[in-house]
C-alpha cells in the first residue's frame, strides 16, 4: 500500500495572478487550471521536445503552456466546444488578415441573411432581435473557408451567444434572467462579436507561443487513447459527475447549438453531461482498488444508496480512464493529476489519496501530493451537495497535485 502524505506548497497559490490572463482569457470556461500552476509543473516534470498529454484537456491550459516552453502537446476531451477553445488559444494566426474579413463583415452586415439553425426554446433564451442579428453572424461565419480564421470567429461568436443570451451572467447552468432585468436586457450583437474578436486577437498578436507542434481530437478516455510514448500527463479531471459538480454540457450547450454543422470538432448538446465521468449508473459494481474509496462509499450508503451508487459510478469510470492514460507512458515518466476533495453527504471524498491508488495499483509509484489553496479558479464559491434547495456548503478550498512516476 502506497505511503500518502501531502505537503502544502504556498508558493503554488499564486493568489496575486488570474487564471485567465492572456490566451486564457479567450472564451470563459468553468473551473480552469492556473496557468502558472501548470507550466510550474511541465517544466519541472519534462524536457525541451518532451511530448505532454492532457487527456482532459477543456480549454487547452496545458496544452498553450506545453507550445510556450518548447514541448509538444496532445490534448483530448469529450466536449468538441472545449476542442475548439483550446485550439484557437493554442494557435498563431495572421492577425491583420483577420481585421480584412471584420471590415467585409461591416460591411456586409446591413444585407445579410440570417441563419438561425434549430435551437430548443430559442424564444425562451434569446430575444428576436438577438436570434436574428446572431443568424447574420452565422451566415457570415459559415461562409469562411479559411480553418484558422474560421476556428477564430467560431469562438468569438461562441462567447456572443452566451453574452447575449438571456441566462444570468456568470453561471454555468441554465438560468433564465429574471423579468425585470430581462426587460432592461438589450444587447448589441454586432458590437459584442465585434469586441470579442477584437479582444482575442488583440491577445494573439501580443502573445506568440514558440513552438506549434501540437494535436487535439475528440476522445473519450474510457477507451483505448491512441497515443504513445508520452513523457508527461498534465491534467484536471473531472471532481465528480456533472449533474452534481460543474455542468460542461449546460455551460457549452447555447454555443453549441449555434455553431452546430461548422465546429471541425463536431457537434454535441445537453446530452453531453451524461457522456461525462459518471454520467450512467453503474449496477454491475466490481472491486476498485482504493481502501480510501470504500471507507468513504460505506460512509455514504448508510445516508444514501442512491449517492454512494452515483459516487461508485463516477469513480469506476474514473479508473477506466486512469487504466488508459498509463498505456500511453514512456518509461519514467511522470503524471501530474489535479484534483479537489469534494464532500457528498457530509463525507469528505479523499479524491487525492484515491488517484494514487488507482495508479499504484498499475505499478506507479507516488513522488508527492502537493497542496495549493484555490483563491481564482473560476468555480460556484457554494454548491448544493444534497441537491436540495437551499441547502449550500462551500466548494472545495484546495487543490490536490497528486505527482506519480512510471518507473523503466
Amino acid at each position: 500500500m502506497v505511503s500518502l502524505e501531502r505537503e502544502r506548497s504556498f508558493d503554488l497559490d499564486f493568489k496575486e495572478f488570474k487564471a485567465s490572463e492572456g490566451r486564457h482569457s479567450i472564451h470563459d470556461y468553468p473551473a480552469m487550471l492556473h496557468y502558472l500552476l501548470v507550466n510550474h509543473f511541465i517544466e519541472k516534470y519534462s524536457d525541451e521536445n518532451s511530448l505532454v498529454y492532457d487527456p482532459f484537456c477543456g480549454s487547452g491550459v496545458s496544452v498553450v503552456e506545453s507550445l510556450r516552453l518548447n514541448r509538444k502537446a496532445i490534448g483530448t476531451d469529450i466536449n468538441p466546444l472545449a476542442l475548439l477553445i483550446a485550439d484557437v488559444r493554442a494557435f498563431n494566426i495572421d492577425v491583420n488578415l483577420v481585421y480584412e474579413y471584420l471590415e467585409n463583415l461591416e460591411i456586409q452586415w446591413k444585407t445579410l441573411t440570417p441563419d438561425i439553425p434549430s435551437v430548443k426554446n430559442i424564444d425562451f433564451w434569446f430575444k428576436d432581435f438577438v436570434i436574428v442579428n446572431l443568424g447574420k453572424i452565422r451566415n457570415f461565419v459559415k461562409q469562411i473557408e479559411d480553418q484558422k480564421i474560421l476556428k477564430l470567429f467560431l469562438v468569438a461568436f461562441s462567447q456572443t451567444v452566451r453574452d447575449v443570451s438571456n441566462n444570468r451572467k456568470g453561471e454555468f447552468k441554465r438560468y433564465r434572467l429574471d423579468e425585470k432585468r430581462l426587460k432592461e436586457f438589450n444587447p448589441d450583437v454586432f458590437k459584442t462579436f465585434m469586441d470579442n474578436t477584437s479582444k482575442y486577437l488583440n491577445v494573439l498578436r501580443k502573445d506568440k507561443l514558440p513552438s506549434q507542434n501540437y494535436s487535439l481530437f475528440l476522445h473519450d478516455v474510457r477507451k483505448e487513447v491512441p497515443i504513445s510514448n508520452v513523457d508527461l500527463v498534465i491534467t484536471s479531471p473531472p471532481y465528480g459527475d456533472s449533474k452534481t459538480t460543474v455542468a460542461y454540457g449546460q455551460f457549452s450547450s447555447f454555443s453549441l447549438d449555434w455553431i452546430r454543422g461548422l465546429n471541425p470538432y463536431g457537434d454535441s448538446d445537453l446530452k453531453l453531461d451524461s457522456l461525462c465521468l459518471g454520467g450512467k449508473k453503474i449496477k454491475d459494481q466490481k472491486e476498485l482498488p482504493s481502501q480510501h474509496l470504500y471507507n468513504a462509499l460505506q460512509d455514504i450508503e448508510r445516508i444514501d444508496e442512491k449517492r454512494a451508487l452515483e459516487v461508485y459510478s463516477f469513480f469506476y469510470d474514473y479508473y477506466l480512464s486512469i487504466k488508459q492514460i498509463v498505456k500511453t507512458l514512456n518509461n519514467n515518466a511522470y503524471v501530474c493529476f489535479i484534483v479537489g476533495n469534494r464532500t457528498v453527504k457530509g463525507i469528505q471524498i479523499e479524491m487525492d489519496f484515491i488517484t494514487a491508488e488507482f495508479f499504484e495499483s498499475f505499478g506507479l509509484s507516488l513522488e508527492n501530493i502537493f497542496v495549493r489553496e484555490i483563491s481564482n479558479k473560476r468555480m460556484p464559491s457554494k454548491n448544493s451537495p444534497s441537491n436540495k434547495a437551499g441547502k449550500t456548503s462551500n466548494t472545495m478550498l484546495y487543490e490536490y497535485i497528486v505527482v506519480m512516476k512510471k518507473s523503466g
